[in-house]
């Protein structure tokens, strides 16, 4: 005990404490019994009825279903396996809440793990924790009932951790962290997710050996190559009935290779290639993860659920405007991604003031992320990933890979304010940008990175029109269809309006990203200033 410094589980208890808090107060319905209608899990429930059934009356598994299409197997509807022990792992770590706190919870504790292990505060691994969990993503994957998403999102922080302990030499806790989190991760049964993950940890090993090349550290690399293996071999292990079953069934479903000859082109080894890229995002959609609201919010949310933004819309024509949809990007539907003003701002500010080879991992990983998300929008890339990455082909809804940069871009912008904190003298400080023999100060990397968000948000709020609020061919489409019915000179007149609604919900959430970045870089600003070491530079 004499060893053990109680000071430094003093942050970990109160984080965990906190955490339990904030995601039971966060959820309080659930403590009165009440459940959040997902219409995903209203769907799987109806989907297992039948496997469950069969479970209760003859207490084993059943491997097919006669309560799907023309029946299919059950692998990926309602199939236990009670003999997998991670599963009693998982539940542990959701510290036994209810659904969907335990969530929230892991998102949270998983996030504050890898700032740890990233040597970030204490204090301020907290907060960048309930950054990272409380993103819009993470919050509008619950909501639609994306459970298994959820958690496997959840635990790429904890998987990632372990990854970087083993690089930094640390093999039999890193090693142990990470064959421990990758069985977890495995265990929550969202493939798609985990294969993102890997994208992104290849990233980070590959930058992370290249310089280990660089300086000749083979032994190392062969070490780390041994432990993941090792760690590898445990973590399917855990979990290989599931995986050999899903492997299986998949090469004779649409995502196996088809015997079919028409339209090679859209052909691949997996799903077709307009199948998979349906859900891809608009290049200027991108913009959602700084202003919420760039594309619109929802596209199951009307108009008339922002009443302000009726105001200067006709009388005539604000209950017809009104339950409109509140999305007009390039997707089929969806909910928009943001990733948070602030954080965005600080992630910027991370790529100036952050040193060393994680700068690089993460920003690759975002800028790969987005490129990918826009599928059928940058076909050039998304078209070699499909015909020439193996198993990239096997997923749809390409835009779900900006998980990646959902995960990257908050750990930046910790890692950057972690940077502030313990170097508060960093403003009297010159860097040097990549690339470029070019030196700049820091305090003018600052106000770039402010200049680049809150700037460039309070731009778009005073010329809304530097961007569009129609979606691909949706303008002649609506404007077609009421002309069909009430003439052209009503159709105009509603597709104006429309357009007005759609510029106060744009503008509303532009603002509102202008105010937040203010707030934060005047805050960091102050913070800095009141410095007595810095009193003299101002």
């Amino acid at each position: 005990m004499k060893n053990i410094n109680l000071k430094l589980l003093i942050p970990v208890v109160a984080a965990i404490a906190i955490f339990i808090v904030l995601t039971l107060g966060y959820f309080s319905p659930v403590l009165k019994g009440k459940v959040i209608i997902q219409s995903d899990m209203v769907s799987s429930k109806g989907m297992a009825k039948e496997t469950n059934d069969f479970r209760d009356q003859y207490k084993k598994e059943a491997l097919w279903t006669n309560s799907m299409f023309g029946g299919m197997p059950t692998y990926q509807i309602s199939m236990r396996y009670p003999n997998n022990l991670v599963q009693y792992v998982r539940s542990a770590f959701n510290v036994w809440l209810p659904l969907p706190a335990n969530i929230v919870f892991v998102y949270l504790i998983g996030f504050f793990i890898l700032l740890r292990v990233l040597k970030v505060d204490p204090w301020l691994s907290i907060m960048g924790s309930v950054a990272f969990a409380f993103s819009a993503y993470n919050i509008i994957i619950i909501d639609a009932g994306h459970i298994t998403k959820a958690f496997a999102i959840g635990y790429i922080p904890m998987v990632f951790a372990g990854v970087i302990l083993v690089n930094r030499g640390k093999y039999l806790l890193g090693g142990a962290l990470t064959a421990l989190f990758f069985a977890v991760e495995l265990n929550c049964n969202h493939v798609q997710i985990t294969y993102y993950m890997f994208m992104f940890l290849g990233i980070y090993i590959a930058i992370e050996w290249a310089e280990r090349i660089k300086q000749k550290e083979y032994k190392a690399i062969f070490k780390s190559i041994g432990v993941f293996a090792i760690a590898g071999i445990l973590a399917v292990g855990c979990n290989i009935n599931n995986l050999w079953n899903t492997a299986d069934y998949a090469a004779v479903t649409i995502r196996g290779a088809s015997e079919l000859t028409s339209d090679q082109g859209n052909k691949t080894s997996g799903l077709d290639k307009d199948y998979a890229t349906q859900w891809s995002m608009g290049k200027s959609e991108t913009m959602t993860l700084l202003i919420p609201g760039f594309k619109g919010r929802s596209s199951s949310i009307s108009v008339n659920e922002d009443k302000s933004s009726l105001k200067k819309v006709d009388p005539e024509m604000r209950e017809s405007i009104g339950g409109t949809s509140q999305y007009w990007g390039d997707q089929p539907f969806t909910m928009s991604p943001y990733s948070g003003a602030i954080i965005v701002f600080l992630f910027i500010l991370g790529l100036f003031i952050v040193e060393g080879r994680m700068k690089w991992a993460l920003l690759s990983g975002t800028i790969l992320s987005i490129l990918l998300s826009w599928g059928h929008n940058f076909m050039g890339l998304t078209e070699f990933f499909l015909d020439h990455v193996p198993m990239y082909n096997k997923f749809r809804a390409v835009s779900m890979i900006l998980i990646i940069a959902e995960f990257t871009i908050p750990l930046l912008a910790v890692l950057a304010l972690d940077q502030l904190l313990k170097s508060p003298d960093l403003f009297t400080k010159k860097i040097k940008l990549a690339f470029v023999k070019t030196e700049i100060s820091v305090k003018n990397a600052f106000f770039i990175s402010f200049g680049l968000t809150g700037g460039l948000s309070l731009l778009y709020y005073l010329v809304p029109s530097l961007t569009d609020f129609f979606g691909d061919g949706e303008y002649n489409k609506i404007y077609d269809q009421i002309a069909k019915s009430n003439g052209a000179e009503i159709a105009q007149k509603f597709m104006d309006n429309l357009e007005t609604a759609r510029i106060s919900l744009f503008k509303s959430g532009a603002i509102r990203s202008f105010f937040f970045t203010l707030l934060a870089a005047s805050t960091i600003w102050l913070f800095l200033k009141s410095n007595r070491r810095l009193q003299k530079q101002f």
